[in-house]
């Protein structure tokens, strides 16, 4: 799973969650071309996710469309 999708798959989940701890989850800029997510809480406290990728062995060819792959 590519990142991108990843984060939003991560957004989807921690929102159907219903955790009442968690007052919003929004996008943040990690730099110019990545966002990633910031939780708030309803306590104030604010955790912001720094999401990484690793490649497949023989690497990943991000030319191409993501091959999505389910058992």
């Amino acid at each position: 799973m590519r990142r991108d999708r990843f984060v939003e798959y991560l957004r989807e989940q921690l929102a159907a969650a219903g955790h009442p701890d968690i007052a919003s989850i929004d996008t943040y800029a990690v730099d110019t071309k990545i966002s990633d997510l910031r939780i708030t809480c309803t306590d104030g406290r604010v955790i912001s996710l720094h999401t990484t990728r690793t490649s497949p062995p023989g690497g990943d060819n991000f030319a191409e469309q993501e091959r999505i792959v389910s058992k």
